[in-house]
């Protein structure tokens, strides 16, 4: 009986889908740009008598199901270009491709059209394809719809890019291809601007909020005509242009940050803070009091509503003829966070008659919590003249401000700790504040000397970048439950106050460049070739100021001040007079010259460039210490000459193959060559007037496949030979057993790998996925005992250089559903281990463990303009870990170990989810 049901079922479906068939039809196509052929994703096709619609899908296809069969007339639309009207018999599998046309306006003697859209993913993709060097493009689009909100971030998922994070979790510095932040460069529309970092020249890309940008390239080969200051990359922030009709974009959208949900705000005054020091309020004559410094922004109080608020506008349009175009672009992100850490800090320990071990002397626990408040500002006017003339302004501005508070408990593991829960405890306790700002200004020029032959463009440009770190201030009172002698059981000790800081950090880094480039093309023989000469100048001036007054705790008569609160114990300053003649007080200024010549021709499907650019660096720096001093001033000078050779040969429209080389410097920060002597928060730091500069041999080869307009497959190997290549270490000072923190001149290295990209849409999904092997190896000679004396000569150890992950690998599962007006997409980013310090003693560096970071996103159209979107970061709520192999010597067990490990847990971060709702409008 059930068989006989089931076969008159399925009987009934096949006669029932027989005569729908014959009834119905689904018809199918795809939109495409009728020039580039482009898939025109979110187009829209209405079969008029119908009075249906569809929208084309990722992969520019689209289907309506069941249309009667006969003739109907279609309308197809999409933004930027002309509307088409056509009419299609539909009959049994039909298939239509439907071109449409971009916008075309005639003025006078110009003809103006409507610019591919630049914020696209297709236009990222030909943009790749078409360039003269190895590259990848990161949309506007790709950005909107990603999880991320700041530039540093975005870079995560392209391949080959890892990142150095904050200690809120949040991206920092890129790592490209391996090669520490300092072997890379950031400029803002093809301009290189300064640092504010008070160390290094490498710009921190958590200071620019991801909105305003147009697409966001990350080169991988440099070429003649780019500085060549990069041995891993450079990041160029192309930001948003005039459109050629009325445009509005923005947002806004509120957020929290999981661990404030599970704790309350820790926050201090802000407004409390003495911005300068009584050393500059006062004159270098003053003398310090207690009274002069602040208390209040030492006093946390908890806060329980933390709502994050982020907006972002951009407004532009053409006028006059379409001759004066203007944009303007505001971003404004105010985020909190709050986020915890273990740090166990390894140190060396002699034994007689055997190895130095590892140790472990403090075991800190640390509370963070931390206001954002991110300003990004941007301007552009342009203004053509005629066909052959147009000039233009741009100025960006980008304001970073962090107000931190860290709430510190240090367990001593030695005596008198003698088991868990018993021994001596440090409370520390601090209040940071900092403000980044960047600003870069830009007038340009471009000039068709002779029409289609001789082109000029120049550019003149002031930069500026500061940072403040006023009244940096941890104080300490120190307590715990343990046995002293003075009774017979361990007891609870009272808290008592310690010595502390208060320190003012401050710094400036102006550029003012000029720059000028010269290309004329022509043929010889049949060959169309280019040839450009051009230079550049920059003078670049920086000046660091710091102050630092140690400050005593007053006995209470024969007794130690008891902790009661910030307001209730005394002081006084052990240096009044502050420490001006620092190192640390310094100005510094480089002037960079350049010159390159270079030629582009192409032969066949061949094409060629090749190049020289050649640069001279003049460095002086002068600090306050005294005359008598070492390196109280210096002067350095070198010149680089740096060939370059670029072929690519086009397989056919769609496929590239490409072969560089190009040879590249790394230039160290004014403050590493600087003499300084500087207490950090683990280690005392120096610099080193002897620094040598990096210089590098870079090879690249890589198949590019282009298959739609917005897929991709891409397959490459570099290899770079390194020689000076700089990194952070530690040295002996000569002083018996002390040891400071410096960069360093580590012998020669080698950099190779490969790396996979790959795109792919079917209908409405996609998926995205890169893969990136990297094997980079130096040799250096390692500190090691036996019986407590140091083995001569010092044993040499190979690893790889400092902050690369043998793999990193980034995927996306994309989803787009034009109808439903619906895109979403969950991101996995990986990152391999990695040395993110270096130690001193053989085999004791400190490794990242390896990184699995899920990221989802989703934007939902609810109006004709407008869209809903959610964004959640680190769903997984995937901590930040770093270990030391090997496994401690101590009596006692060191707390938060994992039972049977051969590792040792130096450092573990906590960041939780953070979650963004919002409604963006689009015009």
């Amino acid at each position: 009986m059930v068989r006989t049901i089931l076969v008159f079922f399925l009987f009934f479906c096949s006669i029932s889908t027989t005569f729908s068939q014959q009834a119905d039809h689904i018809f199918k196509g795809k939109i495409l740009d009728a020039n580039t052929k482009e898939q025109l994703p979110g187009a829209t096709v209405r079969v008029t008598e119908l009075k249906r619609a569809g929208n084309a899908r990722l992969d520019g296809t689209f289907s309506i199901d069941k249309v009667p069969a006969g003739n109907y007339h279609l309308q197809v639309t999409y933004l930027g270009y002309q509307s088409l009207d056509t009419v299609v018999n539909i009959s049994n599998a039909t298939t239509v491709t439907l071109l449409l046309q971009t916008n075309t306006r005639a003025l006078n003697t110009v003809d103006i059209r409507t610019k591919r859209n630049v914020e696209s993913e297709q236009s990222a993709k030909k943009s790749e394809q078409l360039s003269d060097n190895v590259v990848n493009i990161i949309s506007a689009k790709a950005i909107q719809l990603s999880p991320d909100i700041t530039i540093a971030n975005v870079l995560q998922r392209v391949s080959g890019v890892s990142l150095e994070r904050s200690s809120s979790g949040d991206g920092r510095y890129a790592i490209i291809r391996g090669m520490d932040q300092r072997y890379n460069y950031t400029l803002i529309n093809g301009i290189k601007i300064p640092s504010p970092d008070n160390k290094n020249r490498y710009v921190p890309l958590d200071i620019f909020p991801a909105d305003l940008v147009e697409r966001v390239e990350v080169s991988k080969t440099l070429t003649p005509n780019m500085e060549g200051d990069a041995i891993g990359g450079t990041v160029n922030m192309v930001m948003k242009n005039a459109p050629n009709r009325f445009y509005v974009n923005g947002s806004l959208s509120t957020g929290y940050n999981q661990t404030l949900f599970d704790r309350p705000f820790q926050q201090f005054s802000v407004g409390a803070i003495n911005r300068k020091s009584p050393y500059e309020a006062h004159g270098p004559d003053y003398l310090a009091k207690p009274e002069d410094f602040t208390r209040d922004n030492l006093n946390y109080t908890k806060k329980s509503f933390t709502p994050n608020a982020i907006g972002n506008l951009s407004i532009g349009n053409r006028f006059f003829n379409q001759k004066l175009g203007v944009m303007l672009g505001g971003s404004y992100q105010h985020t909190y966070r709050g986020y915890n850490s273990i740090f166990n800090p390894g140190e060396y320990l002699d034994k007689a008659n055997a190895d130095g071990v590892l140790y472990i002397k403090h075991a800190y626990v640390r509370d963070y919590s931390t206001e954002v408040t991110r300003t990004g500002l941007n301007a552009k006017v342009d203004y053509r003249f005629n066909d052959n003339n147009k000039i233009s302004l741009y100025s960006f501005t980008a304001i970073l401000s962090d107000a931190q508070t860290r709430i510190g408990r240090d367990t001593l593991q030695p005596a008198p700790r003698t088991a868990p829960g018993i021994g001596q405890v440090w409370y520390l306790n601090r209040s940071k504040f900092q403000r980044q700002t960047i600003n870069s200004t830009t007038l340009q020029g471009e000039h068709d000397l002779l029409p289609a032959r001789l082109k000029l463009d120049w550019s003149a440009v002031y930069s500026k970048a500061t940072s403040i770190i006023p009244d940096l201030t941890e104080y300490e009172y120190d307590g715990g439950f343990y046995k002293d002698g003075t009774k017979e059981e361990p007891y609870q000790h009272p808290n008592i106050l310690q010595p502390y800081s208060r320190a003012w950090w401050k710094n400036n880094d102006r550029d003012y460049a000029g720059y000028a480039n010269l290309a004329y093309s022509n043929k010889i023989a049949g060959i169309p070739f280019k040839a450009t000469v051009g230079g550049m100048y920059r003078a670049k001036h920086r000046d660091n100021f710091y102050q630092n007054y140690n400050m005593g705790v007053v006995q209470d008569g024969q007794a130690l001040q008891q902790w009661t609160d910030i307001y209730h114990f005394n002081w006084t300053v052990l240096n009044p007079g502050g420490s001006p003649a620092e190192a640390n007080n310094y100005r510094a200024d480089e002037n960079i010259s350049a010159g390159y010549a270079m030629l582009k021709f192409t032969v066949k499907k061949l094409e060629t460039l090749i190049g020289v650019r050649m640069e001279h660096t003049d460095q002086q720096f002068d600090t306050d210490v005294p005359v008598t001093s070492d390196a109280k001033s210096g002067t350095i000078n070198y010149t680089d000459v740096l060939p370059s050779l670029h072929f690519k040969y086009m397989l056919n429209n769609r496929t590239n193959l490409r072969l560089s080389y190009f040879s590249s410097i790394s230039r160290p920060g004014y403050f590493e060559l600087v003499p300084y002597n500087y207490k950090g928060d683990e280690w005392t730091e120096r610099g080193n007037p002897l620094l040598k500069h990096t210089t590098a041999n870079n090879f690249d080869l890589r198949y590019e496949f282009f298959p739609r307009p917005n897929e991709q497959l891409l397959i490459g190997a570099f290899y770079k030979n390194i020689q000076n290549p700089i990194e952070y270490g530690f040295a002996r000072t000569g002083v018996q057993g002390q040891l400071v923190f410096q960069p360093g001149n580590f012998g020669d290295a080698s950099n190779f790998g490969m790396e996979l990209v790959y795109e792919k849409y079917i209908r409405n999904f996609g998926v995205r996925v890169n893969y990136t092997y990297t094997n980079s190896s130096i040799e250096t000679s390692k500190l090691k005992t036996f019986n407590q004396v140091f083995l001569d000569p010092a044993p040499l150890e190979k690893r790889p250089l400092q902050g690369q992950s043998e793999h990193i690998a980034n995927a996306a599962l994309l989803y787009k559903n034009p109808k439903l007006g619906l895109d979403a997409q969950l991101a996995w980013q990986f990152t391999g281990k990695r040395i993110v310090l270096v130690s001193p003693y053989y085999g004791f560096d400190y490794w990242q463990r390896d990184m699995h970071m899920f990221d989802i996103s989703a934007e939902k159209t609810i109006a004709k303009h407008f869209t809903v979107f959610a964004k959640v970061q680190n769903l997984l709520n995937t901590p930040y870990e770093v270990y030391i192999k090997g496994v401690p010597d101590n009596t006692v067990p060191v707390p938060y170990q994992k039972a049977g490990s051969k590792e040792t847990l130096a450092q573990k971060d906590v960041y939780g989810q953070n979650y963004q709702l919002g409604v963006r409008y689009v015009l």
